[in-house]
């Protein structure tokens, strides 16, 4: 029929007949896509088994990497690829409606996809068929995809994908006091580690002098940049710095090492899933570190340390290692320089009491605080502790009274802590008997550590220290808080981290050493080494500490008085005498955390009292005990992390039950899962019949199969709680939200003070959340308030989500194609809002629609179209038609807190902030552009006005990256420079398009580094360019084919080794190289005849010469070669990459 066509239209288009012509060319193509249908599907499965090819090749040499992690490329590519993937599948669907079935394959098995690519190849186009037009568009769609799949394809190569692991820095938090002793004990230790010698730096002083705090701040000043705030330069920038408490519980040395080993290997991302022993880590920590510049600071060294058993050999020419220890025996075999840390002097000690107590006037109040000051022997702590406890107090016998207690004969036990234990006993003395008692608690902690917060305060409470006028555990967390706040006001506790506090190591000692009346029983025992302890211990001691002890247990303790057993990470703990608990009824909290444990012993069922029961992360544990329901005061209790796939419904008989955590196998996404047969996880009625819970987790994972089958009646189960005010939880859809919200007695409970914000805490997600962006799951940052997180991933409706969001303090919004803007969710309900996630929202175009602010909100004065003034972290991923971040005016006020803005994955932004938003954005300190193909410039100064002062915008401003930007041209047009005055760094990585840069950063002062592409930094048409920026440069370079490896090892990366393919090509991968400067260097860069002009100059010993090479320009070879002849014959340090 087709051909009969053809002939007739041929023969019309000979008379000139036009639109018949124009016909038989459209008939023409279709009848080309028929021919070639199969010859397409054959095509594109050959390209997308190419993928899974290239992917498994890449996933193999991560599996076997030490020193590569994936880049977020390779999160793009796959999430692209599994797209690209369901239009395959449809099309395939098509084809065998339309013509004839498939064999049944793999598209990931390559040998599988070839039989099928001969089995279709030799299929014979169907072109006389009543299908004829429906195959020309399958074909012709199966070939547009084609184009798309190999897009993809051609970029999944190790070198694109892969990058080395990026450590990122920490800040340690400490209260840093200005005192011109603590800058010049860090200076010093900078100068040493600038010496080649000094592979090893010794902190010696006695307790309480200020070794961690000194340590602490060469970690924050030298964790990120080249040059110290103290006004010494380093030589050299670390690639990492690593800070390490030196566990004093650990006292056998391989306990110590393998401390050391597991918090480097953590923080250099470096563990596996299989344990390894000290050897084989030290050998794989070794491999990582030994060509780079890293710093490991040591705290709180109490034995001699073998380095090179760690994995930190003393011949890494680039590594260095600062130890802080009390004893000059064991620190001096270790160290090559020794910097001792003296008590502060008598002028440093004045000002350090003055800035915490305040000014004091009186003439004969301030002699007295001079002798109070000597009497704190120059110790820190203790002069602030001192301080604190004199604030505001003008009466000078109390003065004398202190300046008494603190001289008078100190206990023989005491001896070596001088006048710590009067210090602390006036502190001590101060508090109230519930406050007395809960920092005594603290004593069964070590001082090196971390103690959660939330969990502290949740033994407080099991003890019944706080003094409570309501029986609720919300309560207990506020008014632990508060007791939390006093004794760090007081510094009898000091602030780990927002979340965890340590109490110094010298109170600790008094506290262990010192009798106090009254409170004996609230001294716990801790035992040191594996001593055995003995049937006395057990049967005197009422708190007692076992974390990470290796002490025998007995089979049945006597313990009628133990209220607290911790037996946290005792890994030597299989099994428990079946008869251990028997004798321990009066035992109230029981902390098994980490315990390597199978089962309880039946004699849990003895511990009648007991109120908290801590069992996560006991990986082995299956089931819990029999009898389980006669533990009937449980007010807590912790499951999560275990292998218990069903919680017994006898839970519910636990009436006291106020906090339930549990979690089930499976975590993270299984969104292609098959459901299978599984026990029924919790028991319909039994969450409903615990009716004073107030807190309760259910980790289920995200679509998991099992849990969403289920989901609706545990739902329906929460919703009768009246007192909840803790709840994470997943709801698989917006039906059981809705239904969570209608029906749920404690969102509807007003009857509390707390009735304006009915949940304390939550971290709620709805829909399947398979996150895509290449900065993690989850990015928080609320601290320390209690976290309120929503994370909504599902393309339902929106309007159930606001009563949640109204009260969230993070929210994450995932995959949502209805959303054009956040402004759809009434910004009304977004005021508590301080960190915002959003992802691939296809539809999305502006974060913020300024124009329907007056729409949504009744204002009257300006300040009520203020939104969004409590949002501080701001992160935009994968939105393909975001065209701004605002539109429209911006009220000044809103956004006024944002800190961090991050953009990822943007193709239709063309600019970033205007003038008016990069001036609202006034406290903003971080931001980040990275793969947003159509970015021109990231500030459009579009304002008319020539003397518009811009000095004041983005002054916060400390860090820019800006990473694979091809259109960018300048950061902001205007004539006019921008302030910078915070800005010490910024990246320029593929961005070969900037060239303004010396304009754009001229005021920033501060710069210290800009790290950018070789290639893009030479190729700058002025020189000026480079002379205009005060900083040191992180130059980057290609990676050449064999790097990583030994000279004449073999490489494979120039060559693909696809199955499917011979000639791939192979993406270039950037990696970073430090280049320092100082007065005694030169940084050569550039044309070989630069090079040249360089060295004939003359230069004196020492003098250092960075030289970066291009692998790809053998015209600078003979400068090269010129610069090692020249550098052979005086004392130069070359670094040559």
């Amino acid at each position: 029929m087709v051909y009969e066509v053809s002939k007739v239209v041929l023969h019309a288009s000979s008379t000139g007949y036009a639109p018949l012509k124009d016909m038989f060319s459209y008939m023409m193509d279709k009848t080309e896509f028929v021919k070639n249908l199969e010859d397409n599907l054959t095509k594109i499965i050959r390209e997308l088994a190419t993928f899974y090819s290239r992917k498994e090749k890449v996933d193999r040499r991560l599996d076997a990497a030490v020193s590569e992690e994936k880049s977020g490329e390779y999160d793009v590519l796959v999430k692209q690829m599994e797209f690209h993937h369901k239009r395959y599948n449809e099309f395939v669907n098509k084809y065998q409606r339309y013509c004839q079935d498939l064999p049944n394959f793999e598209i990931h098995d390559v040998s599988s996809a070839t039989k099928v690519m001969d089995v279709v190849q030799k299929r014979k186009p169907t072109i006389k068929t009543r299908k004829f037009f429906k195959l020309a568009t399958l074909s012709k769609k199966i070939n547009e995809l084609l184009n798309e799949i190999s897009l993809v394809s051609g970029k999944m190569e190790p070198g694109n994908v892969l990058r080395d692991k990026k450590i990122e820095p920490i800040q340690v938090k400490y209260d840093d006091i200005d005192l011109p002793s603590s800058n010049e004990y860090v200076n010093k230790i900078i100068r040493y580690l600038n010496e080649d010698e000094n592979r090893r730096v010794g902190i010696l002083g006695p307790i309480g002098v200020g070794k961690t705090t000194i340590m602490k701040k060469l970690n924050n000043q030298l964790k990120h940049s080249s040059a110290s705030s103290c006004g010494m330069t380093v030589r050299t920038k670390f690639d990492f710095v690593i800070w390490i408490d030196c566990q004093k519980q650990y006292e056998a040395e391989d306990d110590v090492v393998e401390g050391i080993q597991d918090v480097i290997m953590g923080r250099l991302k470096l563990k596996g899933e299989e344990a390894k022993s000290i050897e084989q880590n030290a050998e794989i920590i070794s491999n990582f570190i030994c060509d780079r510049n890293y710093l490991l600071l040591i705290d709180q060294v109490s034995s001699t340390i073998n380095l090179d058993e760690v994995g930190a050999h003393k011949n890494h020419k680039f590594g260095r290692v600062v130890l802080a220890s009390s004893n000059k025996k064991v620190i001096s075999p270790m160290i090559d320089q020794q910097v001792e840390i003296k008590p502060l002097s008598d002028i440093d000690a004045m000002k350090l009491f003055l800035e915490v107590n305040g000014k004091v006037n009186d003439s004969r109040v301030k002699l007295i605080a001079r002798n109070i000051v000597k009497s704190c022997g120059g110790l820190p702590l203790v002069i602030k502790l001192v301080a604190y406890h004199l604030k505001g107090q003008k009466d000078e016998q109390v003065w004398s009274d202190v300046k008494r207690i603190l001289q008078s004969e100190t206990k023989d036990k005491l001896r070596k802590l001088e006048g710590v234990g009067h210090a602390y006993k006036l502190a001590y003395d101060k508090l109230e008997t519930s406050q007395k008692k809960c920092l005594l608690f603290v004593t069964l902690f070590t001082s090196d550590q971390k103690i959660y917060k939330d969990y502290l305060v949740e033994c407080w409470n099991a003890e019944r220290f706080l003094e409570l006028d309501v029986p609720e555990l919300r309560a207990a967390r506020e008014r632990g808080a508060t007791t939390l706040r006093e004794l760090t006001d007081q510094y009898l506790l000091e602030d780990h981290s927002d979340k965890h506090v340590k109490m110094p190591e010298y109170f600790r000692r008094v506290v262990v050493e010192q009798e106090y009346p009254g409170e004996n029983d609230c001294i716990s025992w801790m035992p040191q080494k594996i001593q055995p302890l003995t049937d006395e211990t057990w049967r005197t001691v009422r708190r007692m500490s076992l974390i990470r002890c290796k002490s025998k247990l007995p089979s049945k303790p006597i313990s009628d008085n133990m209220s607290t057993l911790l037996m946290q990470c005792y890994r030597d703990l299989v099994t428990l005498g079946d008869m251990f608990f028997e004798n321990m009824q009066k035992l109230l909290i029981l902390d098994l955390h980490k315990a390597n444990i199978e089962s309880l012993p039946t004699s849990t069922s003895s511990l009648v009292s007991l109120r908290c029961l801590y069992l996560n992360d006991c990986r082995r544990l299956a089931m819990l005990p029999p009898k389980v329901e006669k533990l009937k005061k449980l007010e807590l209790i912790d499951i999560r992390g275990t292998s218990i796939r069903s919680l017994p419904s006898e839970i519910g008989d636990m009436f006291h039950l106020r906090c339930l955590r549990i979690s089930f196998c499976q975590t993270g996404c299984n969104r292609n899962g098959k459901c299978k047969e599984v026990e029924m996880m919790i028991p319909y009625n039994t969450i409903s019949r615990l009716h004073r819970l107030e807190e309760l987790t259910i980790e289920a994972g995200c679509c998991n199969q099992a849990w969403n089958s289920i989901a609706e009646q545990i739902v329906i189960d929460v919703a009768c709680l009246e007192k909840l005010s803790t709840l994470n939880f997943h709801f698989p859809n917006v039906t059981t939200l809705e239904l969570f919200v209608a029906q749920s007695k404690s969102l509807k409970n007003t009857d509390t003070h707390w009735s304006t914000n009915t949940l304390r805490s939550f971290k709620i997600s709805i829909g399947c959340y398979d996150t895509g962006h290449p900065y993690g799951s989850e990015i928080s940052g609320i601290s320390p308030e209690p976290e309120r997180m929503l994370r909504f991933s599902t393309g339902e409706e929106i309007s159930s989500v606001k009563e949640l969001l109204r009260q969230a303090n993070s929210f994450e919004l995932v995959g949502h194609e209805g959303v054009v803007s956040l402004s759809d969710f009434n910004l009304r309900n977004v005021g508590a809002l301080k960190v915002c996630v959003v992802e691939s929202c296809r539809n999305m175009t502006t974060f913020v629609d300024g124009f329907r602010i007056n729409e949504q909100m009744e204002i009257i004065e300006e300040s009520d179209c203020v939104v969004l003034q409590c949002l501080e972290k701001l992160y935009l991923f994968e939105l393909q038609r975001l065209q701004s971040i605002w539109n429209g005016s911006v009220c000044l006020g809103s956004l006024a807190n944002l800190k961090e803005l991050t953009l990822f994955g943007c193709p239709e932004l063309t600019t970033i902030l205007n003038h008016e938003q990069a001036t609202t954005l006034s406290s903003l300190e971080y931001v980040k552009v990275e793969n947003c193909s159509e970015v021109v410039e990231i500030i459009n100064d579009n304002i008319a006005a020539d003397n518009v002062d811009l000095s004041n915008m983005l002054n916060k401003v400390k860090t820019v990256d800006l990473v694979d930007l091809p259109k960018l041209r300048s950061i902001c047009k205007t004539t006019t420079s921008m302030g910078w005055r915070s800005l010490v760094k910024i990246a320029i990585i593929s961005c070969n398009g900037l060239r303004d840069i010396h304009l754009s950063l001229r005021n920033a002062d501060k710069l210290e580094t800009v790290e950018c592409e070789e290639s893009w930094w030479i190729q700058f048409p002025e020189e000026q360019n480079k002379k205009n920026l005060p900083c040191h440069f992180i130059v980057t370079k290609q990676e050449s084919a064999n790097q990583g490896r030994h000279v004449g090892e073999s490489s494979d990366h120039g060559r693909s080794t696809d199955p499917l393919t011979s000639n791939a090509s192979v993406s270039n991968k950037y990696n970073g190289t430090v280049m320092p400067r100082n007065e005694n260097e030169q940084f050569i860069s550039g044309t070989s005849s630069g090079l040249h002009d360089m060295l004939k100059s003359s230069h004196g010993p020492g003098h250092v010469i960075h030289h970066s090479t291009n692998t790809d320009a053998p015209a600078n070879e003979e400068a090269s070669s010129l610069l090692v002849e020249k550098c052979s014959k005086l004392d130069f340090s070359i670094s040559s990459h």
